[in-house]
């Protein structure tokens, strides 16, 4: 995840490089102007330094309150494009302890989003109103974790080992994987908050209904646990965004975190690397009390209890593979991680599971299919070589 406010203005120089050759006989290559092109070099990156002016830890225990206020505005300053005082930085340390304040600095973004959901689905349909409610989330958050998504897409999907997928995710041009990953991840957001929607306006949640999208009637009884007591599509918004960012705090917790030389950005995040012990258990405990509390609040204690669920296994899931792959995790890893667990959120909450028990036979079949090529292709391939 790379910090939405910049630390260092863009260089004022134009980029000049070496025009491509020409039929000049022997004639050195001229440079070109290519400043219009949107380049940023690996020099002007590193120029950022390490997000603060200051070279040490100024956190001051003494002063209590007054270091809590700036580590508040940390978090919020690397989570949102929400104005901060002026004397707030991307300070390493700052940034680690702010970890505890991810859930209600979620909330604040999820509150936004609903927002927007809730005025435009008055003035225009659902479909708009979730569009608009997904880009206005984009923007207040500068979209730094589809960034980290893209970058983890690219890196995992043309990467053949921890070197090379570092490599690739370090690089600021969006791949195949990228590209195709973030259309479907959107594209999913998009149609979950729809449906949230559309069962929202007919109140399908507790008593069953039927609903129309994209034209077509499809009776759908929402019966599950998963699916009772609800609020709204908004309380959900709030709800689901709170609770993913708390998947940071328990994979820098426990994860090691990947420190990179090569990385032109090393000078930050190494440092919040090396600072990984000023996420205390009191700031883990305080950072996941309010990522509990704040969806019950929201949407209900069964309907968080599912949601936390959610998370917990989208957090164990990604930890494991972070490890297996790397031997850790990044930030770009972490932000991908609340991504996913954002739409699988979406997923449990939209899904009619009374239809397992129905169509069981089904859903078997998809198991078997998923499971047999993870489980054993690489033995039996490994197998036929022998």
């Amino acid at each position: 995840m790379a910090p939405n406010r910049r630390g260092a203005a863009p260089a004022t120089q134009p980029i000049a490089i070496t025009a491509p050759p020409t039929d000049n006989g022997n004639a050195p290559p001229e440079p070109y102007d290519i400043a219009s092109a949107g380049m940023i070099t690996k020099a002007e990156v590193e120029a950022r330094g390490r997000g603060t002016r200051e070279n040490s830890d100024s956190y001051d225990s003494n002063n209590f309150w007054k270091s809590e206020y700036r580590v508040f505005w940390t978090g919020v300053l690397f989570l949102t494009r929400l104005p901060c005082p002026s004397s707030i930085d991307h300070h390493p340390a700052y940034l680690m302890r702010s970890l505890q304040w991810f859930p209600i600095i979620g909330a604040m973004v999820g509150l936004w989003g609903a927002t927007w959901l809730d005025a435009f689905s008055i003035l225009w349909g659902p479909g708009i109103a979730a569009s608009v409610s997904v880009l206005a989330t984009v923007w207040i958050t500068g979209a730094l974790h589809e960034d980290g998504l893209a970058d983890t897409f690219d890196g995992f999907g043309g990467g053949w080992g921890k070197s090379q997928i570092l490599r690739i995710m370090k690089d600021s041009r969006i791949g195949t994987y990228a590209l195709v990953g973030m259309v479907v991840v959107l594209s999913m957001k998009f149609k979950c908050i729809e449906t949230l929607l559309l069962l929202e306006q007919q109140h399908s949640f507790t008593k069953g209904g039927t609903i129309s999208i994209d034209g077509d009637r499809e009776s759908r009884m929402y019966t599950s646990p998963s699916a009772a007591s609800f609020h709204s599509a908004g309380a959900v918004l709030l709800a689901v965004h709170s609770i993913c960012r708390w998947t940071s705090l328990p994979l820098i917790y426990f994860c090691h975190y990947i420190q990179d030389e090569e990385d032109a950005k090393r000078g930050l995040y190494n440092w919040f690397a090396q600072s990984k012990t000023l996420l205390t258990p009191l700031r883990l405990l305080f950072g996941t009390a309010t990522a509990v509390a704040i969806p019950i609040l929201a949407v209900g204690l069964q309907k968080a209890m599912v949601l936390f669920a959610t998370v917990i296994a989208i957090t164990v899931l990604s930890s494991y593979y972070g490890k297996l792959v790397l031997g850790g995790i990044v930030g770009d890893y972490l932000g991908a991680t609340i991504q996913i667990a954002e739409v699988a959120c979406y997923l449990v909450l939209t899904a009619r599971w009374e239809k397992v028990t129905e169509e069981w036979l089904v859903f078997l079949k998809l198991a078997v299919v998923a499971a047999v090529p993870v489980i054993y292709c690489r033995r039996i391939i490994k197998a036929i070589d022998c």
